[in-house]
């Protein structure tokens, strides 16, 4: 407690980055799930070449990005269009970064709260300095200098696991968008054969 009431006002913004940080992750790992995603049946039936059936399609219904997928490149209208079925996978990877950004941001901003915090404690301490008598107040003194050090940590503490959970959630979205593109290509190339035949 002691640390937290050293850190002053600077505490409670960079509660707030962490009260958003833990928000976003959780929804985000939950959003990001294989089974919401790309199930594993989907996987398989993609590398036994049975992507695209009737039957595969029903059993992914509406309820994952896999089964989404099939069903809008079984309308009528889209199988045939090409650039409507890349622009479909397009919006799906946009709604699944959803929130990354604020994870950016959180890892900007907590770093320079916290350096706020250091100079606004360093101002504080040698405001109270007069070259005659040196540090009028030494409790002065002291919480300046811990509002300094505590803001600076409690800044990093926030800032470093928001790198963390960015970098992980932008890498496992990177690993869906291969995924897509193999699924679409998949797709395009039944297409054609179906066409030829």
């Amino acid at each position: 407690m002691e640390f937290i009431s050293d850190t002053g006002i600077f505490f409670y913004p960079l509660l707030f980055c962490s009260v958003l940080l833990i928000y976003i992750s959780i929804e985000r790992a939950l959003a990001l799930r294989n089974s919401v995603i790309l199930p594993d049946s989907f996987m398989v039936s993609l590398l036994d070449g049975s992507l695209g059936d009737t039957q595969q399609g029903n059993e992914l219904g509406n309820r994952s990005l896999a089964g989404r997928l099939v069903e809008f490149f079984k309308t009528e209208a889209n199988y045939k269009d090409e650039p409507l079925l890349k622009a479909f996978v397009q919006l799906e990877m946009s709604r699944l970064e959803r929130g990354l950004y604020i994870l950016e941001v959180i890892t900007g901003i907590a770093p320079l709260i916290g350096l706020l915090g250091t100079v606004y404690g360093l101002t504080h301490v040698f405001g109270t300095f007069s070259i005659g008598s040196g540090f009028s107040e030494q409790s002065d003194f002291v919480s300046g200098i811990a509002l300094a050090l505590n803001t600076t940590i409690l800044g990093l503490i926030v800032a470093i696991p928001s790198l963390a959970m960015h970098s992980y959630f932008q890498r496992r979205i990177d690993i869906i968008d291969s995924k897509l593109k193999l699924t679409i290509e998949s797709l395009l190339s039944r297409k054609s054969h179906n066409t030829d035949a």
